[in-house]
């Protein structure tokens, strides 16, 4: 959506090859519009805002899109436009000093052409040269960022006659394919879904660049005072967008929002050679919602110790028994285990074996215990807040122009429904306004938005940790442990947690992240909790969260821009309770570790 983007690049090691991977990922899609204004509901028949050209050249394109047609072939059956546009700002700074300070502007339009009807069409087909997944259909092109309405068309019909082209090609050999195979219970490839007229007012955000500068030169500096701290990163993110959504069933959509994320990150090394990294985040609705540099500040202080004590923490070697997730590291365990596994996958023909991972696809799970029966969860992109803090996946329509809403997905611990796009899968079809697009996507893919994850038997958090120390003692254990922070793959994490995560992933590891704060809680109650370093989680499964043993009362918020090979997600929530998992397998993780610097830092002089 910006011309300004932001990279991060994963080094993994495997079979004696060093790997370089580099994300590369636009500011907007992912924070724009992740929180809405009221909107101005109109019927389909009544005209587009006179004063939008972009909106205009969009539907009048379309109209003229819809007669494509290349010799012989058909016509579409469907075209949608994704258009964003917007403005965003990206300030950096280490060590008391700015790095770089960028404004972006810039305008996108994703084109999605369908051919063929709404039982069989160009899509949902894999093969060598048509791919499944989201970044593989449609087209994507940039935008004049003027508002000049033939312009705008130029651009929006080349990207549009790109895509028929392919869209016609890809049809042919999927009917092809078909010809020479027997495949059973194929679902349709779309769905139909009633048109909505919906407009927003359009939300511009209010910057002051250079305080904000004034004010991250502050924040870094105060890593001065930590002469263990080898590296340090301050990074704010914030933006304003207005996404539009029009296809030829009539739908026009136009929302606007808005978005920042700042992020504190600092890196260390222990005596022994293993790497630390740490990091405070605050991912708001708006600048004006951070806390004040003081608060940072402090926030820094507690984040700068904590990196120390963990650095000088003892090694634990091995552990099996109960392990508490409290706050943050409980929704992280359920982004891990549960959130992709709800969303219901697009299931294409053409792929000579289908995947049957649990954590990839619960299709398979409907009507079946996932869940302890008191757990119930469900996702809804409606609610804005819980209590103080915002639910960044928070949204109105979907990227389909949908009607976002509650969807139960889990009741007395059975998985009753998914969360779902407008491409059915074997067992659900129709949208439930859950498509959604990623940074490298030009087609929506059913993704959470709020996910609500609640123990109807919940107890207070004092009690859960004597539920984990009880269980401790039931298997003969002197200590259990207890996690509030696991690796993950986030917009913002540092180099260091990235490239530790996606070399695990690459080598058949869990995608549980590893602990990154976790402590031993002694059965002697005497005895306070002790920080431990360098575990990694044993084999963690789905089936897993059906040995949770306890659940707390009290829900924490997890808000996060995801981040892969793929790009980055939409921005998403989860919100859920701590919990107390009957048995995992911790182990010290087994890997060389550089040496310390030879010189000792700047800081320590």
């Amino acid at each position: 959506m910006v011309d300004r983007f932001w990279s991060v690049s994963v080094t993994s090691n495997g079979d004696d090859t060093v790997k370089t991977r580099r994300f590369k990922y636009s500011v907007l899609p992912v924070l724009a519009a992740t929180f809405l204004v009221p909107g101005i509901s109109m019927a389909a028949n009544e005209a587009v805002p006179a004063d939008d050209v972009l909106m205009r050249a969009m539907v009048d394109e379309l109209a003229r899109a819809m007669t494509l047609q290349m010799e012989d072939l058909e016509k579409p059956y469907f075209i949608q436009f994704n258009a964003e546009d917007g403005i965003s700002y990206t300030i950096n700074a280490r060590f008391g000093a700015i790095i770089s300070s960028d404004v972006g502007r810039q305008r996108s339009l994703s084109s999605n052409t369908r051919i063929g009807s709404y039982e069989l069409d160009n899509t949902n087909f894999s093969s060598r040269r048509a791919v499944y997944g989201g970044a593989s259909y449609g087209a994507n092109v940039n935008l004049p960022i003027e508002d000049d309405y033939m312009a705008l068309r130029q651009a929006i019909w080349r990207g549009c006659d790109q895509d028929y082209k392919s869209s016609v090609e890809r049809l042919t050999r999927k009917r092809a394919y078909l010809k020479d195979k027997n495949i059973e219970d194929r679902p349709d490839d779309f769905t139909r879904e009633s048109p909505v007229v919906y407009f927003e007012p359009v939300e511009k955000i209010e910057f002051d660049q250079k305080a904000w500068e004034d004010a991250l030169k502050k924040v870094s500096a105060r890593l001065k005072k930590y002469e263990r701290v080898q590296d340090s990163d301050v990074t704010l993110m914030a933006s304003s967008g207005t996404t539009y959504v029009v296809n030829s069933e009539g739908t026009r959509v136009r929302t606007s929002g808005g978005a920042v994320l700042l992020v504190v990150t600092a890196e260390g090394q222990a005596e022994d050679g293993m790497r630390f990294s740490d990091y405070c985040r605050y991912f708001e609705k708006s600048v004006d919602d951070l806390p004040s540099v003081e608060k940072m500040i402090g926030d820094v202080d507690q984040m700068a110790n904590r990196l120390y004590a963990r650095m000088d923490a003892p090694v634990l070697e091995q552990y099996t028994g109960p392990v508490l997730f409290e706050g943050v590291a409980s929704c992280q365990v359920f982004r891990s285990l549960l959130s992709d596994g709800i969303a219901g996958k697009i299931d294409p023909i053409g792929v000579s074996r289908q995947s049957v991972s649990d954590i990839e696809n619960l299709d398979r799970k409907l009507g079946l215990r996932i869940l302890p029966r008191s757990f119930s969860v469900y996702d809804d992109p409606t609610v804005e807040k819980l209590g103080e803090s915002p639910l960044m996946g928070s949204y109105h329509y979907d990227d389909d122009g949908v009607k976002a809403r509650k969807v139960e997905l889990v009741s007395g611990g059975k998985l009753k429904d998914m969360v779902m796009c407008r491409v059915p899968t074997k067992k659900l079809s129709g949208s439930n306004g859950h498509g959604r697009r990623g940074s490298r996507s030009n087609v929506s893919q059913s993704q959470i938005g709020c996910l609500f994850i609640e123990d109807k038997d919940g107890v207070p958090d004092k009690e859960l940790r004597e539920e984990l120390i009880e269980a401790a003692k039931d298997e003969g254990l002197d200590f259990a442990l207890r996690v509030t922070a696991i690796r993950s793959p986030d917009l913002g994490a540092s180099r260091q947690d990235l490239r530790a995560y996606f070399t695990k992933l690459q080598q058949g590891g869990s995608p549980l992240g590893d602990p990154v704060v976790v402590y031993r809680v002694y059965a002697d109650t005497n005895k306070p909790d002790e920080l431990v370093r360098g575990v990694e989680f044993g084999s963690v499964e789905f089936r897993s969260l059906k040995r949770i043993l306890a659940a707390g009362s009290e829900p924490a918020v997890y808000n996060y821009v995801g981040l892969g090979y793929g790009g980055t997600s939409p921005s998403s929530s989860i919100v859920a309770p701590s919990v107390v998992f009957e048995e995992m397998d911790v182990s010290k993780i087994e890997q060389e570790h550089d040496k310390l610097p030879i010189l000792k830092s700047p800081l320590s002089r």
